[in-house]
């Protein structure tokens, strides 16, 4: 339901570089394909994962349409195009979309206090409105944050029950002061699609997004399912695959319960992107960077993220959800479309879409760090590292890292930036499995951490556990 964790990718370090692919030659597109081929085998047995499928489109023409190794390893049922993974957070800019369409209609304004829709929720004297909600800068605590949730991953609950999660909880900041990346606000606008539609989530999506649009392989992602349409999810247990922890899919509701193939999301980025989903003004407000209240701006817009790959305009967002991580990509003045799902669980695939972007704009690929050999980690050892640290990053606010117990390991829940799982390297040390280049050590004074340190890219941050 959050973006892979990107933090930290304010630190990386230049990493060796490949050759760019020669452009031009009448040979020329099938080296693309190659390059791109490769690529896709090397992340699905380098990292490792069961299976990426993989959609790279140009213009009209598809480059690559294609599923990589297994969606489901115990039968060995390949991957293909038309497997159905779980798009976790790329959910967001279909319940955008809705929020939109409500909007042109004259449903609602994005300048509506959530009071309006959402009386039930307490806002503590704040005023929220739908678009704080959809930038990410309403300062209402995330629900996955919460040490509450995890015991609750096998529980059918209501969205009231998902967001009671953080109605007594105060309020990271003063609504628009701030982006953090919050997946209640994004089940909070799912109710209010829900008041104002008076459809279900689910039967709005499909009503107004799925069927219009021919996405037959994309919908409210069931929480079990034997169908071999869908992909299986894995987690990582020593050198093996195991089933992803099971996660009921009432909880992630309109912040990342959809699931969809590479196939049906390049046919919904066309759509959305050419007008027909939304107007062109609305989709304008989509893609553009959300003001805060000191008139600086962050890189989200609606749904959508907004960055650049040299001069390349891109926009982006990326999922994870309990055994699937996901990564879509739009470069609007070069019509690219480019669709990375895998079902580890714990790869960001978002390098490797970048990597594919980079062989077709004729750019030197970034070679990957291979994620570090895991190590045993005895449980009275892993009990001493839980706890909330505060790490300070020169220039930036503080991250916040919420260590937890997933399984018989450990996980990184970074305030605002996502959720990876740690890999335990010995002397109290951990790496991350969304990124190979990232250390974390804790300092151990008696039964308990107290300190957590961030080493990456030859930078060395560190801080405190809090009380």
């Amino acid at each position: 339901m959050t973006p892979r964790l990107s933090v930290l990718a304010v630190l990386i370090a230049a990493p060796a570089l490949a050759q760019p692919t020669p452009q031009g030659s009448a040979s020329s597109r099938a080296v693309l394909v190659a390059r791109i081929d490769s690529l896709a085998d090397d992340f699905v047995r380098g990292f490792p994962s069961p299976s990426v499928a993989v959609a790279v489109v140009r213009g009209s023409d598809t480059l690559v349409m294609k599923g990589f190794g297994f969606a489901d390893i115990e039968s060995k049922r390949p991957a293909t195009p038309n497997t159905i993974y779980r798009i976790g957070s790329l959910t967001k800019q279909f319940t955008s979309a809705g929020i939109m369409r409500l909007v042109e209609r004259g449903k609602l304004s994005l300048d509506d206090d959530l009071s309006k829709y959402v009386p039930s929720f307490p806002l503590q004297g704040h005023h929220v409105t739908i678009r704080h909600l959809l930038t990410h800068t309403s300062g209402i605590h995330n629900y996955t944050a919460m040490p509450g949730w995890q015991p609750t991953w096998g529980s059918d609950l209501t969205t009231d029950s998902i967001v009671g999660f953080v109605k007594k909880e105060k309020f990271d900041f003063e609504p628009g002061d701030k982006y953090n990346y919050s997946n209640t606000g994004y089940v909070l606008l799912g109710m209010v699609i829900e008041k104002v539609s008076g459809k279900t989530y689910a039967k709005f999506v499909e009503d107004e997004l799925f069927k219009p649009l021919k996405l037959t392989h994309t919908s409210y992602c069931p929480s079990r399912t034997t169908d071999p349409a869908f992909a299986s999810g894995y987690a990582r247990k020593d050198s093996t695959f195991v089933a992803a922890p099971y996660l009921s899919l009432t909880h992630p509701h309109a912040a990342g319960a959809l699931c969809s193939s590479v196939s049906d999301i390049v046919r919904w980025q066309r759509a959305l992107t050419g007008g027909q989903v939304v107007s062109p003004a609305s989709f304008t407000l989509m893609t553009t960077p959300a003001k805060l209240n000191d008139g600086k701006t962050s890189n989200y817009g609606f749904g959508l993220s907004t960055g650049m790959m040299g001069t390349h305009r891109s926009i982006t967002h990326s999922g994870g959800i309990h055994g699937f991580t996901t990564f879509a990509s739009y470069f609007p003045d070069d019509s690219l479309n480019i669709v990375v799902f895998d079902n580890s669980g714990e790869v960001n695939p978002g390098p490797f879409a970048a990597n594919i972007a980079r062989v077709l704009f004729g750019m030197p690929t970034v070679a990957r760090p291979r994620p570090p050999a895991a190590q045993p980690l005895p449980a009275d050892r892993r009990d001493k590292f839980v706890g909330t640290y505060a790490i300070g990053v020169p220039g930036r606010d503080s991250l916040v890292f919420d260590i937890r117990v997933q399984g018989e390991g450990l996980i990184a829940d970074v305030k605002g930036q996502g959720i990876t799982p740690l890999i335990y390297i010995g002397n109290d040390t951990f790496g991350a499995a969304a990124d190979p280049t990232i250390r974390l050590s804790f300092v151990v004074e008696g039964d308990r951490a107290t300190k957590l340190r961030m080493v990456q890219g030859g930078q060395t941050m560190e801080g405190p556990r809090r009380p």
